[in-house]
């Protein structure tokens, strides 16, 4: 099925309300090497046959060690000239600081291809990363390690605290209260919600006040075709950009939801999202979607919207880099869009879906000889990205590790902060209210540089940064809003995914997508809708909710 993941509620609120440990306040590689603490734990017993009773967990190997791993191809235009996915500042930095060489064996686009015959022949690497299901495959192959041990023993006390904060992905990690793959987190429950993005310039022109209501919303639409030709807002043969408005409806598609009856469904077969679609056909008849957008991919529905044939489009927190730097450069200063709330279609509040945020757990082999090794570039990943270690003398050296995306060519050697965008762009909001930068961390800078320059220049290269954490209309300042007022409700499903979702879960999906098309396309009435769940329950979705019961709700 179409994976999207939810942070069930608690979690949440621990998200949102708990600030992430950091360590203190450092001032460049020098000093980061002389005043990082020392971290200390009682040694439990051996781990990998080095008995001790105190372990300095940033201590380097005296003898160089090789750790082997595998990764995904990502973008090459990321490195530096003479720098890869092999050969980067990660890589140089986890022998200079710890002594460690880590191999690359192999690289691929087709990652999961790749590694599932890597699983199936059992030649694996020292370290990977793997999502759910393959995590649930090696465990049952017993083919990782145990790594409740060398975990509580080596992690820092800062990984230590993203558990903390969201234990249902550390959970998901174990089986049988024992820890097999470090989840690797999301960067949080703020970058989860969706918005109405709609065309600055066509909206001040025509003097149109935010839409609050659905009916106020087509009443834009309408008036953008009036003035600007083109359909009125922007879709695609997936559906996914239609699925974000669901919500308005009440519906939650692509979701796990525990019903008033206590039991887990489906959110895509529920009334509210007939009601969705019921509302589609009715655009797609009046003109308001393309005639055409049954048969557009993605890249030519953003094509469409980067031509200036629609203002609206529903999308996610990240639009201001894509479409939105090729909308800038292509229509003027003042021509992209700004992120709205998706406003309701009914009389009740808009409840946003949050999924399951983790995707991806760092597994060792049990081959492995020095799994600590692990560990300690997982430490090392959080500390430079996540902890307060900007100083003047050395900025350009830790500015190396996130220009251009660096952040995420690490592979398995990273946890990622799942409170992190959330303080970050608390503290990127005091910097600029302030005209204060030095109230912020390392990795803050990139974004506050990126808002600060579209503010004064206007540069279409740094969009991105000020529409999500801008101190105007920005989608994370949205995304608080509905975070701290409770507007969202969680999926069920939490890592774990039901066999029979496994096996059919892309007939189910392609069933839903081919039935409600045909609606909004005209090919079917309304009540076809009931057919197309029936024909959903009769290819396996009836077992994987009954599956879903018998995991989540317990």
């Amino acid at each position: 099925m179409k994976r999207r993941f939810a942070v069930m509620a608690a979690a949440l609120t621990m998200i949102i309300l708990t600030g992430c440990g950091k360590g203190e306040l450092q001032t460049g590689k020098e000093s980061m090497e002389e005043n990082l603490k020392k971290e200390t734990v009682e040694s439990a017993g051996e781990v990998q046959n080095m008995p001790t009773d105190e372990i300095d967990i940033w201590e380097p190997y005296e003898e160089t060690i090789t750790i082997h791993t595998v990764t995904t191809e990502g973008d090459p235009s990321a490195y530096p000239e003479g720098d890869d996915v092999t050969d980067n500042v990660w890589i140089r930095e986890y022998k200079d600081r710890f002594n460690i060489e880590v191999v690359t064996d192999w690289v691929s686009n087709e990652y999961d291809t790749k590694l599932n015959l890597s699983i199936a022949e059992g030649d694996l690497p020292d370290v990977f990363h793997v999502n759910a299901s393959q995590l649930q495959q090696l465990i049952e192959a017993d083919l990782i390690m145990d790594l409740t041990e060398v975990f509580d023993i080596y992690a820092s006390d800062t990984i230590k605290n993203y558990m903390n904060l969201d234990a249902d992905s550390f959970e998901s990690g174990k089986r049988d209260g024992k820890l097999y793959g470090i989840p690797q987190m999301g960067f949080g429950t703020i970058t989860q919600p969706n918005y109405i993005w709609i065309r600055k310039d066509w909206r001040e022109a025509l003097n149109l006040e935010e839409p609050h209501t659905m009916d106020e919303l087509v009443e834009m639409m309408k008036k953008f075709m009036s003035n600007y030709g083109g359909y009125g807002i922007a879709a695609e043969q997936s559906l996914d950009y239609l699925n974000l408005l669901a919500v308005a409806w009440g519906a939650h598609p692509d979701a796990w939801i525990k019903t008033e009856g206590g039991q887990i469904e489906f959110g895509s077969i529920q009334p509210e999202m007939k009601e969705a679609v019921r509302a589609w056909a009715d655009w797609y008849r009046e003109g308001l979607l393309n005639s055409d957008f049954a048969i557009m991919d993605i890249a030519k529905m953003n094509q469409d919207v980067v031509a200036g044939k629609t203002g609206i489009q529903a999308s996610y927190q990240w639009w201001g880099w894509d479409p939105g730097i090729d909308v800038l450069k292509n229509n003027g200063e003042n021509s992209y869009f700004e992120p709205f709330h998706i406003p309701s279609a009914t009389e009740d509040d808009v409840l946003h879906t949050l999924y399951f945020d983790t995707e991806s757990y760092t597994v060792i082999s049990k081959d492995c000889r020095y799994p600590e090794a692990a560990i300690k570039l997982i430490n090392l990943y959080s500390f430079i990205v996540d902890e307060d270690t900007r100083g003047e003398k050395d900025g350009e050296w830790l500015k190396a590790f996130d220009d251009n995306g660096m952040i995420h060519v690490t592979g398995a050697f990273k946890v990622l902060n799942p409170n992190g965008d959330y303080d970050a762009f608390g503290r990127v909001q005091e910097a600029i209210k302030k005209n204060d930068p030095n109230i912020l961390t390392a990795m803050d800078l990139t974004k506050y540089n990126q808002v600060k320059s579209f503010m004064e220049t206007k540069d279409p290269n740094q969009l991105g940064g000020y529409l999500q954490m801008g101190p105007d209309r920005s989608s994370y300042k949205l995304a608080c809003e509905i975070l701290d007022n409770g507007k969202y409700i969680k999926s069920e499903l939490k890592g774990i995914e039901p066999g029979t979702l496994l096996d059919a879960g892309s007939t189910l999906d392609d069933i839903l997508t081919e039935g409600f098309t045909k609606i909004i396309i005209g090919d079917q009435p309304i009540d076809y809708f009931d057919k197309v769940v029936d024909n959903w329950k009769k290819a396996g979705g009836e077992q994987a909710t009954i599956e879903m019961n018998e995991i989540y709700n317990k």
